[in-house]
């Protein structure tokens, strides 16, 4: 290696690294999504490598000047997006995440973004660190409306039933191997079944670990949207498919990969002064696609009218389970031919997940105040509640994005039930319900945002 080029390298670590001592940057908790945002507070603060973060501010909706403004000491690759709580409440509803801004170079900062907002309420602004490295940043917020985010008011503690069984803390009785998201667009890890391991590998949203455990697949939204895929150990990343808002990648096989994407029709144009837009809105339509990696060829599988959202692939019986939006749960294949079967008109239906042996799905469903977790047969006959609301306990826990063991026996999935979210298993018929790996969950803050987020997938070892 050229001499010269180390001396280079070394020097810019040692730049680096005085440049983070001499502003006494912060590594801030939170920001994996709307739920934590942090307040921008103009306080240097380091992004890690490959990494997002939500900031939150509040806005007074007067049509006044806002200017947001990041200074990264001049260092590439940092870059911000901005959402309005409209933006955000689309995004719950699975209309898809779209900025209404995209910072860019500015006169004065490395990159700003400026607008205005016609209605009151917490706007966000989501910097992006595309580097492979920490950087120094300072995110500022300005305007007449602009308010500073203070922390809610505490409520009560609500009560939990003191006669209800406390949930033991346990071990997954299949071995083999997790990948996991610790938020939305945050951080994916790996972690065998025995909770040891654990390793970040990628960033993104919905991993999926292939049939053989080799590849995961996963979606990511930011400069390179799109569906992604790596190695196991996160080497080897790719773009495969490039578009906004690609979601729920699930393995037909080692090579074939069946995805929901959606595209926005506008609904009326906006208006648009001196780079200021006003107006205008999208509707959001979700179509089903196949891609296979072999040949790079991509295919649709379900195109609207019907739509398609979170896709899960029976390997056994070659079919796919999958939600449409305005019908409900529903059953499709690969063969064009076939019409698409509803199987269930419960709208709240989400994340359907089939099982390995292709007998069974498990899927969540509101059940207010909270959602819980429910087993069927593939076709979604005989559907089964294996999570419910404590009639005695002011507490009601959700129980969400479930996924199954490679032996198809037992159902792993997130829950709030011990005030934060954190790893549950129980076996496939609700039995023998547990606490799983307590030691990640102890050192890794987990967030779901109830954006139709698959949080995890769990194959055998080699």
């Amino acid at each position: 290696m050229n001499k010269q080029l180390v001396r280079l390298g070394l020097l810019a670590c040692v730049a680096l690294g005085a440049i983070l001592l001499f502003v006494r940057v912060s590594f801030a908790e939170g920001g994996t999504g709307p739920a934590d945002a942090l307040a921008i507070t103009d306080a240097s603060v380091a992004a890690p490598p490959n990494s997002q973060t939500w900031y939150k501010f509040h806005e007074a909706g007067n049509a006044q000047r806002v200017k947001i403004a990041l200074d990264a000491n001049t260092v590439p690759g940092v870059t911000f997006s901005v959402y309005t709580p409209d933006s955000i409440a689309r995004w719950i509803a699975q209309y898809g995440l779209h900025p209404v801004g995209v910072s860019s170079p500015s006169p004065g900062s490395d990159q700003a973004w400026t607008g205005n907002f016609e209605f009151e309420g917490d706007y966000y602004a989501v910097v992006e660190n595309a580097n492979p490295y920490y950087v120094a940043y300072r995110l500022s917020v300005t305007g007449d409306g602009v308010k500073s985010v203070t922390p809610p008011t505490p409520s009560p503690t609500p009560l939990p039933n003191p006669f209800a069984t406390p949930v033991p803390v346990g071990a997954l009785n299949d071995g083999g191997k997790i990948v996991f998201q610790q938020a939305a667009g945050s951080g994916i890890y790996t972690v065998n079944a025995d909770g040891t391991n654990l390793k970040r590998v990628t960033y993104g949203i919905d991993p999926a670990f292939s049939p053989d455990g080799n590849k995961i697949a996963f979606a990511r939204e930011g400069a390179r949207s799109g569906l992604f895929v790596s190695n196991a150990d996160g080497t080897n990343e790719r773009l495969v498919y490039g578009a906004n808002q690609v979601r729920s990648p699930t393995w037909v096989d080692n090579a074939r990969i069946v995805f929901s994407t959606a595209t926005g029709d506008k609904t009326s144009a906006p208006i648009c002064f001196a780079g200021i837009c006003f107006g205008g809105g999208t509707f959001t339509k979700w179509s089903l696609k196949e891609h296979n990696l072999a040949d790079a060829s991509t295919n649709d599988v379900i195109t609207p009218p019907t739509g398609g959202t979170v896709p899960s692939y029976n390997r056994v019986l070659k079919n796919i389970a999958f939600m449409n939006p305005e019908k409900g749960l529903m059953l499709t294949t690969l063969d064009d031919k076939v019409v698409p079967q509803l199987i269930n008109d419960d709208l709240t239906i989400n994340t359907p997940v089939m099982s390995p042996d292709g007998s069974r799905l498990t899927y969540i469903v509101s059940q207010p105040p909270a959602w819980q977790t429910v087993v069927s047969v593939w076709d979604g006959t005989n559907p089964t509640l294996l999570t419910k609301n404590d009639s005695l306990s002011s507490q009601h826990p959700d129980s969400v994005s479930p996924t199954f063991s490679p032996d198809g026996q037992e159902i792993l999935f997130l829950s709030n039930r011990n005030g934060k979210w954190e790893f549950f298993a129980m076996n496939a018929d609700g039995s023998n319900l547990r606490q799983v790996l307590k030691k990640v969950t102890d050192s890794l803050s987990l967030n779901y945002n109830y954006a139709a987020e698959r949080m995890a997938s769990w194959v055998e070892s080699e």
